[in-house]
């Protein structure tokens, strides 16, 4: 009983010296993996008003999740619906803390994302929800689920000369990769995308006198959002990023707050997942330590024993072959007989 005691007292502060470790390596998550979605060329790129559309899905339960893509002469816009199959219908998928971590070309960021993310209020790795871009260049639109990119004529380029469209995103806190292949794309986006003829003016028709356009106003810019942070604990700071929310709207700070919560729970739960398989290696330590010294224990034993045997045989100055083991044990002047 007291060496049980014992084993469990090992136990014990081996698991705490494991959990210690793990909470001091938090900062390298195995349970954020990547889930990839591929749209391959079995799901086709169409036109529809003027705009070249590819939509993804896959199954939620007993719902559908969409991943549209829509991409006309202006902007690109990335629209994650439920159980909407046009892509036409806004806000049917709350997504309260979407971020936008990427957008890829063939692999390579898109360098108009690249401006996006050094140019809104806050500069960091992600695209946060209502962020504020210079110009509007890049909208994170909120919970709706819509991130648009307007886009300039080198960015259209790339995209006609792409072989596949990726964007990383972060809808619940794990990375979610859409792969799109672009096969077709651009030659419905070459259709869409082409100049307005040119009308010849008719002949008969007097020239009119030059009308002087009216001075445009000045566009006032966008007021800055202020943004706040819900943060995890102290002791989860380094696994559980903040998430930003506008500091007036309460609905997306309970929202922040609530989905902070939960990657604490996920967390909590990983931890003593770990726990628990360390308990369990340990003790099948212990039980292999166990088991080797009582094999140790027993061969002590028999040599014992055959050593005691062969001492009468050493006594008379002989050594047969079964105490040759043993002859480093033996007196001097001992000699092997084994074999005579």
């Amino acid at each position: 009983m007291h060496g049980l005691t014992k084993k469990i007292i090992t136990i014990g502060f081996t698991a705490l010296f494991l959990l210690a470790s793990v909470g001091a390596q938090a900062t390298v998550n195995p349970f954020k993996k990547t889930r990839d979605l591929s749209f391959g060329s079995g799901v086709a790129w169409y036109e529809h008003q003027g705009a070249v559309i590819k939509s993804g899905a896959e199954r939620d339960g007993a719902d559908t999740n969409y991943y549209h893509v829509n991409i006309n002469p202006q902007r690109l816009l990335l629209r994650l619906g439920r159980n909407d199959p046009s892509g036409e219908l806004a806000d049917t998928r709350s997504l309260p803390n979407l971020d936008i971590v990427d957008v890829l070309l063939d692999g390579q960021r898109l360098p108009l994302f690249d401006w996006c993310l050094n140019n809104q209020q806050t500069p960091g790795r992600a695209l946060r929800q209502n962020a504020v871009v210079i110009n509007d260049t890049c909208v994170n639109a909120g919970a709706g689920g819509d991130f648009i990119i307007r886009l300039d004529e080198q960015s259209k380029a790339r995209l006609k000369a792409a072989r596949t469209l990726s964007f990383i995103i972060e809808p619940y806190g794990r990375p979610v990769k859409l792969d799109y292949s672009m096969a077709g794309f651009s030659a419905l986006m070459a259709k869409v995308d082409r100049p307005e003829p040119v009308r010849a003016a008719p002949s008969v028709a007097p020239p009119r006198p030059a009308v002087k356009a009216p001075t445009p106003r000045p566009v006032a810019k966008p007021k800055p959002v202020k943004m706040c942070n819900a943060k995890p604990p102290a002791d989860f700071s380094s696994a559980v990023s903040a998430i930003s929310y506008p500091c007036n709207d309460n609905g997306k700070k309970q929202a922040a707050e609530k989905r902070i919560a939960q990657q604490v729970a996920e967390e909590k739960k990983a931890m003593a997942l770990e726990l628990q398989r360390a308990r369990e290696e340990e003790l099948v330590r212990q039980q292999a330590i166990e088991t080797e010294k009582r094999a140790a224990e027993w061969q002590a034993q028999q040599d014992a024993l055959w050593v005691k045997r062969c001492q009468r045989h050493w006594a008379k100055g002989s050594s047969p072959c079964y105490c040759e083991k043993y002859l480093d044990q033996a007196p001097p002047g001992v000699t092997n007989t084994c074999g005579e």
